[in-house]
């Protein structure tokens, strides 16, 4: 028969261990610490076994880890886990998937979702993945499953830059050629005009991307019931917005007629909007002090009269 197996260690004193096990918050590390003095007491493996809720075998194996390191032994220590399916340099590799999209001849999909990453690991490397390991993989990698943002399928970021880099030349140009020599010598003010509607909203689905990146992506821009318009000049902090049942030719005969008349004494405005069909319209009544701006196609995200403070000062 073996020898018995005894807590060698003298490191701690009985009430030392005691306080040891009272004191600690893992309630697993406690109950084997309670297991030591016990056994210094001279009480059986068995006997000891039982006041911690351990059989005579566990007790036995706790007493070498408390021999050999002391109460540090005693705490529970994670597993391996299972190994990685794929080498360490293959995990790298789908990032490069992640941000590059996906090809719709070949990969059959517009974007990336977990079970097509699944498939195309399986495809690529040969490893089966579950769909929460890949999950797991794309967050070590740095991605989220965000929303994108929106952009109209025929959006150009170019014309988007260039209209950003050029837009004092691009609107004291067209303030000028408006009023001519009656212009020429009066202060401008530039206010940033767009509307909303109140009501049913279409749905962004979400999607993985880096994190702190939003991805754009194409979204359904049909709406309608109730439109809050609105116009911002960012130099003055003053804004008009009027609530329209429509947003039409009527309701924008109104707005501009609303800002001419909150323009500044003695200066001429110009109003940067979109290409709308009532801000395009024939039948839109002409302001004696404003000049109108359109924004390049397809890019309605140009006109951030909430956020018009950013060009605060573009135009004296």
């Amino acid at each position: 028969m073996p020898a018995a197996i005894k807590a060698a260690r003298t490191t701690h004193t009985l009430e030392a261990l005691r306080a040891l096990a009272r004191s600690g918050k893992d309630a697993t590390r406690n109950a084997r610490l309670s297991m030591a003095p016990s056994d210094l007491e001279g009480v059986g493996r068995a006997e000891a076994g039982r006041m911690v809720g351990m059989d005579r075998q566990a007790v036995r194996d706790w007493l070498y880890r408390y021999n050999a390191e002391g109460p540090g032994g005693l705490r529970n220590r994670p597993g391996g886990g299972t190994a990685c399916f794929l080498d360490d340099a293959q995990p790298a590799i789908v990032p490069g998937w992640m941000e590059s999209g996906p090809d719709v001849e070949r990969d059959g999909v517009v974007r990336w979702r977990v079970r097509d990453i699944r498939r195309k690991i399986e495809e690529v490397f040969g490893a089966v993945y579950a769909d929460e390991s890949v999950r797991q993989l794309l967050r070590r990698e740095g991605f989220r499953f965000v929303s994108g943002r929106p952009e109209h399928l025929w959006g150009c970021a170019g014309a988007r830059s260039a209209f950003r880099s050029g837009f004092r030349s691009l609107a004291m140009a067209r303030v000028r050629s408006a009023f001519g020599a009656f212009g020429a010598s009066r202060p401008v003010e530039v206010r940033f005009q767009d509307e909303a509607r109140v009501g049913q909203k279409g749905m962004m689905s979400r999607l993985w991307a880096r994190r702190g990146a939003r991805p754009r992506v194409v979204r359904d821009h049909r709406y309608g019931y109730r439109y809050p318009f609105g116009a911002a000049c960012g130099a003055r902090g003053k804004a008009v917005g009027p609530v329209s049942e429509r947003a039409n030719t009527a309701a924008m005969n109104a707005h501009p007629e609303a800002i001419g008349a909150a323009i500044a004494p003695g200066s001429i405005g110009g109003v940067v909007l979109d290409r709308a069909g009532w801000h395009r319209s024939r039948d839109l009544a002409p302001t004696a002090n404003l000049a109108l701006l359109e924004l390049p196609p397809y890019n309605p995200e140009l006109t951030p009269w909430r956020r018009c403070s950013n060009i605060r000062g573009a135009i004296a």
